[in-house]
């Protein structure tokens, strides 16, 4: 079995506020995008799972298999194969992308027909972020990301991702949000914007909390200096992302960053997460 495991980008992040057990409570728009990790999976009587020199214990994607296997109380494994193109700590969910094509692929290869919502009750135990990527597409995730509401996908636009070298933890950066005062993005504008495929309304809508407290950034800088509609961080960074209204400008700015050695990728908005081929 093949799948691709898109990556996603926040079109908007306000983080809400702090519950008693440490985790930060959010609202956020994400949207997958067409740049995507294949993953491989078969049958086999133990998991093993190879992805370049981490070990497969450490591994979101091993995390996955022996959840879905404990789960469904089924004694047997998988090889899982992943060819990674999402970088690693970027923002971008690769890993949490990874881990739910697991559990949808075996989910078929097993014949064992869990539902969506115990799909995602399985995948919130892996991270907060996973659940969404069961589905994907857009939609707006509140709680500490548990939460989800469907959203009509954006049908238009291009987009360049831009990893920055560098940033804080993402523990220090919700430290620094700690310590000043909270915004909240227009998340029903935002949502709008996309329904409407109105890019320019949604670059005036864009806002990621994180970016109060992201030191400064020369892959910022240099989206800016482009033929950009927006430019916004996703995630706690370091990857950010520059939206167009057509391909020829991204690829414009895509040669221009090349020239200054900023590691990016040409993408476009998808609606769905985790695509069977």
């Amino acid at each position: 079995m093949k799948l691709k495991a898109n990556a996603k980008i926040n079109f908007s992040l306000s983080v809400c506020g702090k519950r008693e057990d440490g985790y930060h409570l959010i609202d956020t728009v994400m949207h997958s995008v067409s740049l995507f990790d294949t993953v491989y999976i078969e049958k086999a009587d133990v998991i093993n799972v190879a992805c370049g020199n981490l070990p497969q214990e450490e591994n979101i994607a091993y995390k996955a298999a022996m959840l879905f296997f404990e789960a469904t109380d089924i004694i047997g494994g998988c090889e899982i194969k992943i060819e990674k193109q999402i970088p690693l700590s970027a923002g971008l969910g690769g890993g949490s992308a990874d881990a739910a094509a697991v559990l949808l692929g075996l989910n078929k290869l097993y014949d064992t027909n869990l539902s969506y919502e115990s799909l995602c009750g399985l995948a919130v135990k892996l991270g907060a972020d996973v659940p969404f990527f069961i589905k994907g597409g857009c939609m707006r995730s509140e709680g500490i990301g548990e939460i989800l509401t469907p959203a009509v996908p954006l049908k238009k636009g291009c987009i360049l991702l831009a990893k920055a070298d560098l940033k804080p933890s993402t523990a220090e950066m919700y430290r620094r949000l700690d310590s000043q005062d909270t915004t909240l993005a227009d998340t029903s504008a935002v949502l709008s914007a996309i329904e409407d495929n109105d890019l320019l309304a949604l670059s005036q809508k864009l806002y990621n909390a994180f970016e109060t407290v992201w030191p400064q950034s020369k892959v910022k800088e240099a989206l800016l200096k482009t033929d950009a509609v927006a430019v916004a961080l996703t995630g706690s960074g370091p990857t950010w992302f520059a939206l167009y209204d057509n391909s020829d400008k991204a690829k414009v700015a895509k040669n221009a960053l090349i020239k200054q050695k900023i590691p990016c990728w040409l993408c476009h908005p998808t609606n769905l997460a985790i695509e069977f081929e």
